[in-house]
């Protein structure tokens, strides 16, 4: 875990979706060694609602089996307001084709549980390293 250091995520906001304790603390773990704002949601309610009532998330950890509202039904309903924002579905249960099904229902990326935290942290970095580019690009360019 001493390669961790290396990412620098000071100015990031995360929401970590997950209703397994021992996961979330995990993901605590790792993430809080780059400097990143965490906000956690333990059910696909509540992230919604974190979500609308949060600004500057700038990437979404979600757990597909919740109990309660699934991941998916979260992420399309996230979709519907932010079409931008990276989410990358988490899943202990992997099953033929609930790759597609994440990525279908609008999540940028999928892992399975266990984490091996450095492919996960290089893969949330290849999008927090883009998002400042692909979240602000609207309003650098006039629309005319």
């Amino acid at each position: 875990m001493g390669r961790l250091a290396e990412y620098n995520w000071k100015n990031k906001l995360i929401l970590v979706v997950d209703d397994d304790r021992a996961s979330s603390l995990l993901l605590e773990v790792l993430i809080s060694k780059t400097g990143a704002k965490i906000i956690f949601a333990s059910n696909g309610e509540k992230a919604i609602e974190i979500f609308l009532n949060t600004k500057g998330i700038d990437l979404i950890l979600m757990d597909i089996k919740m109990n309660g509202m699934s991941g998916i039904d979260a992420t399309k309903v996230i979709r519907g307001y932010d079409r931008d924002v990276p989410i990358i579905a988490q899943t202990a249960c992997v099953v033929s084709g609930d790759r597609e099904l994440c990525l279908k229902s609008g999540c940028n990326e999928y892992v399975s549980k266990p984490i091996i935290a450095e492919d996960l942290m290089k893969l949330m970095n290849s999008f927090l390293d883009s998002s400042i580019v692909r979240r602000s690009s609207p309003t650098l360019f006039s629309k005319n």
